[in-house]
């Protein structure tokens, strides 16, 4: 069980995805007073990035653009536990479930998470209008929080992928998406808000919690992935 205690988000536009996650953490952490020496953890979920890069983890960037505990690595020294998570536009729910089995365990208050995706190069037809969404993480405090995360694999379709190849016309690496169907539109019922599957994972996490903003009770999000496949995260506020 973690609640989130302040969060920040922004289309991404032409900006670059780590500039943005910075400005916007920077604010995040003013807005819930938060001490850079307390934050334990930074988790990024996407799966786009510049170039198609996967190794530095993005999360190290920002880390080190925050400079987060970037001292020289001794027995007595202070870490940060920076690491990305990949699973489609369900990403950021598998990363808040990292985060909530982690922090109790680590010596800190907070963890950072990240959402977000840009496009990996001009090659790429890129369709998406992807947001990026940062939020501060903690044990306990003021703000939605978390119960638990479920996932379902039920509707799962396997020829729905997304896949990444050099295309030797372009003379570069391509993304593309495989697989025709008809995406499932944002739906609000009740106390469920379900996002449209096209959404990128910063959308999705902007989407719910600006809709969520000012309630009270029991929620549900759910995240369906272009796949089929999707993820319930259950809020109390």
């Amino acid at each position: 069980m973690v609640v989130m205690v302040a969060w920040e988000a922004a289309p991404l536009g032409k900006g670059r995805l780590l500039k943005t996650t910075v400005h916007l953490v920077k604010a995040a952490m003013k807005k819930a007073s938060v001490n850079a020496k307390d934050v334990a953890m930074i988790v990024h979920s996407g799966v786009y990035r510049q170039h198609f890069r996967t190794e530095p983890a993005f999360a190290t960037h920002i880390q080190g653009a925050l400079d987060i505990k970037c001292t020289t690595l001794n027995q007595t020294s202070s870490h940060c536990f920076a690491f990305d998570v990949s699973d489609g536009s369900c990403s950021p729910h598998v990363a808040l479930d990292a985060i909530s089995d982690l922090l109790p365990q680590l010596p800190g208050k907070y963890a950072i998470l990240s959402s977000g995706d840009e496009r990996p190069n001009k090659q790429t037809e890129w369709l998406h209008e992807p947001y990026c969404f940062v939020a501060i993480v903690a044990l306990e405090g003021d703000g939605p929080c978390l119960k638990r995360i479920r996932s379902d694999d039920a509707e799962l379709s396997l020829d729905r992928v997304t896949k990444t190849h050099f295309d030797s016309g372009k003379k570069a690496n391509i993304s593309q998406e495989y697989g025709s169907f008809i995406p499932l539109e944002m739906k609000e019922s009740g106390n469920l808000f379900s996002g449209d599957q096209t959404w990128l994972s910063g959308r999705n996490m902007h989407e719910f919690h600006q809709w969520l903003h000012g309630k009270e009770g029991s929620f549900v999000h759910r995240i369906i992935d272009r796949t089929g496949k999707s993820t319930s995260a259950h809020w109390e506020r």
